[in-house]
């Protein structure tokens, strides 16, 4: 079977019955991988405040990041939801930021991808109790960036095009965290938690590198799991696999694009 083959009836064949009970049972394999990211993009597409042509970070929340959270939300709806996304952007524009530098590595946007230097957590502007924020790098080269599953996957996806051997290793790197649970990285011993974001980014990678790990059926049952009622991902869960926290926009953002990823893959 073709590697691509592979990908596309592995993450179908779980859509198809056992690890997605929230996804629509209709129509065939692909109708369903559909139904989910379409799900996703009407969750992310209900959070947007037409006052400040921005989605908070939450249903509720009164923090709105301009990367990455509306960044990626702009990317996702930019077809299925055209005005919201150039409102979004034409947001994100009038506030002065135009980049951050990480996250564009995801779209082969980041001028400066690599190597990775220290974020800076940076308060916009308030409007009455609504807080605009944003993430920017510093000058300040990150050490230990390896210990963190999300960098070495984001460091495979910028080397991709231009040295796919390194780009394997740190793929491959990234994918010896998965302890049969999620990627268990240095925040996850930390904190207990396992991020669902980084499964999102950890499919992107595969796609994009048409590798055939091992992991791969695991970690797209697992990031279906995560999908809440509402359309939109959990931000993280426990080692026993419950859900823990709230849908918001950056997962959401990430596991729609994951899905995308395993759509485009299979009619390559």
């Amino acid at each position: 079977m073709k590697r691509r083959d592979f990908l596309h009836y592995t993450a179908l064949g779980l859509l198809a019955g056992q690890v997605a009970p929230n996804v629509e049972a209709t129509g065939n394999a692909d109708d369903r991988l559909a139904v989910a990211a379409s799900k996703g993009r009407r969750f992310l597409a209900s959070l947007f405040d037409s006052g400040l042509g921005l989605l908070p970070e939450y249903q509720g929340a009164r923090v709105f990041w301009l990367f990455h959270d509306n960044y990626l939300a702009a990317k996702v709806l930019e077809n299925s939801h055209a005005d919201l996304s150039d409102r979004i952007q034409t947001a994100i524009r009038s506030f002065g930021v135009t980049e951050s530098g990480k996250i564009e590595i995801v779209f082969d946007e980041a001028k400066r991808p690599l190597p990775f230097r220290h974020p800076e957590l940076v308060e916009v502007k308030r409007l009455g109790d609504r807080i605009i924020k944003t993430e920017v790098l510093t000058d300040q080269e990150l050490k230990g960036w390896e210990d963190y599953a999300d960098l070495l996957l984001l460091a495979s996806m910028s080397l991709s095009k231009t040295d796919v051997g390194a780009a394997k290793r740190r793929f491959n790197q990234a994918l010896a965290l998965w302890d049969g649970t999620g990627l268990k990285d240095r925040v996850t011993v930390k904190t207990g938690r396992y991020a669902v974001y980084k499964l999102a980014l950890a499919v992107i990678t595969a796609c994009r590198l048409k590798q055939q790990p091992t992991t791969w059926t695991a970690i797209v049952e697992r990031l279906f799991k995560q999908q809440a009622e509402s359309g939109g991902w959990i931000t993280d869960y426990g080692s026993d696999g419950r859900a823990v926290g709230l849908a918001n926009v950056e997962t959401s953002s990430l596991a729609v694009l994951a899905l995308d990823s395993v759509a485009q893959q299979s009619k390559a």
